[in-house]
């Protein structure tokens, strides 16, 4: 006859069982991919991106799009040596992959769309490319400082032609000014003086001035194209970046609004130290005057982060795509009426950097890092050999060589798939406003 146990040992065999099953369920997270798609950053934050992706070179942070609309350059300014990547639209294949002896941000075609121009980064210059058919092949170059005379002080980032297509302007970002270069020449024929490290260039088409967003003050500048006379500057936030135009009044406003009579057209400015883009007023008479401050925040509470640092217009320009950077996603905000509505977020790669829309409505992201980090099994390791950087060599798996960045082709999503790409960032973030009630304040 076999011996039963004891109650009260059944039960705590039962519950020793119960634990274990129930530790061995919960699965440690590990940065890497994910089972179901998708990668986990060391951040917490989750990646997955939509639409079509298409590897570049290390942090692309720039593009423009060819006159005949096919034919995108990216700008690769990263780690690696600087290059410009030309991507068929509609094959959404890289075609060919051009060097550039350094570059950061600066890319622009001329009025013909005959030649490129990069801004020179540290080599304190302007790079020249002839273009045809989606072909670059490089031409002159325009030094601002001579290279015997360059310091470390000397750095070209965005550049911008004129109205008129007869001159360019270089942002000089550590003398705080713009350079003037004739193309013609190629000569340095004049500078304009503007807030610190001015970071982008604006000429709105048809008009008769240009605005400067300066990185460090915070602010945005007006000047007249006649003369570069400053006109105004305008305190927004902290770290003002990227520039939109949108000519026009918006949508149903009052028409006998005093404040919206001469209202000539709104630019949208992205502040990167923030959650915001904030909506510029230009009047008739020059004036500058904020309208408005869009929060592009995920949620109520949620603190700074986002970080949005690049914009770009939907076609018609009712829709505002804001990249935010931090939060590895693209905002889409209804800018048709007088206020900004976010309408949702579309998921993107890792640290987005610039966002466009095509003619055909599509999205283009360039996600700065890429779809995950990556092990450098043959990179540097100390505790093995020197660091080959002492030997006099290079290693080819140092992370900022390996971490490339990617294209994402999105097609413009419907109401519907808005909502569902906009839970998907949600879920993807680590961050609930929740978090915030046990933080002492």
């Amino acid at each position: 006859m076999k011996k039963r146990l004891p109650l009260a040992t059944l039960l705590a065999l039962g519950l020793t069982a119960a634990a274990i099953l129930v530790s061995q369920n919960a699965r440690r997270e590990q940065v890497g991919p994910l089972p179901g798609g998708g990668f986990l950053l060391n951040s917490g934050w989750k990646i997955q991106p939509v639409g079509k992706q298409l590897a570049v070179d290390t942090l692309p942070m720039s593009s423009v799009l060819a006159p005949d609309g096919r034919y995108l350059l990216v700008l690769n300014g990263g780690y690696k040596p600087p290059s410009i990547s030309v991507i068929d639209t509609h094959d959404m294949k890289e075609t060919s992959r051009v060097p550039v002896a350094d570059a950061w941000l600066g890319l622009t075609f001329s009025p013909k769309g005959d030649f490129v121009y990069v801004g020179g980064g540290s080599r304190a210059a302007i790079y020249e490319f002839a273009y045809s058919k989606g072909t670059l092949v490089p031409a002159r170059q325009f030094p601002i400082v001579e290279e015997a005379k360059r310091t470390n002080k000397d750095f070209v980032g965005d550049v911008a032609f004129t109205q008129d297509g007869h001159l360019i302007y270089a942002a000089d970002l550590y003398h705080d000014r713009l350079v003037i270069i004739n193309p013609q020449s190629g000569m340095l024929i004049g500078e304009v003086k503007t807030g610190r490290r001015p970071y982008r260039i604006l000429f709105p088409k048809g008009g008769k001035t240009f605005f400067v967003s300066s990185w460090a003050d915070g602010s945005v500048s007006q000047f007249q194209t006649a003369g570069n006379e400053p006109m105004g500057t305008i305190r927004l936030g902290a770290h003002t970046v990227d520039m939109v135009w949108k000519p026009g009044r918006p949508e149903g406003g009052d028409p006998e609004d005093e404040s919206h009579k001469d209202l000539q057209g709104r630019l949208f400015v992205a502040a990167a130290n923030t959650n915001s883009v904030f909506s510029v007023g230009i009047m008739e008479s020059g004036d500058m005057r904020r309208l408005e401050t869009i929060n592009v925040a995920m949620t109520p509470n949620q603190p700074l982060g986002m970080t949005p640092s690049a914009l770009g217009l939907s076609v018609g320009g009712r829709r505002l795509f804001v990249a935010c950077s931090d939060a590895n996603a693209v905002a889409s905000v209804d800018i048709s009426q007088e206020r900004g509505v976010v309408q949702g977020f579309i998921p993107t790669g890792w640290y987005p950097t610039a966002v466009r829309a095509l003619s055909d409505t599509r999205i283009v992201i360039l996600n700065g890092r890429g779809l995950g980090s990556h092990p450098n099994l043959e990179g540097p390791n100390p505790t093995k050999r020197p660091e080959p950087v002492h030997q006099g060599g290079k290693s080819e798996e140092y992370v900022l060589r390996i971490q490339t960045g990617t294209i994402s082709f999105v097609d413009s999503p419907s109401d519907k798939e808005l909502a569902a790409y906009t839970d998907a960032v949600i879920a993807n973030s680590p961050y609930r406003d929740s978090l915030m009630e046990s933080v002492a304040i």
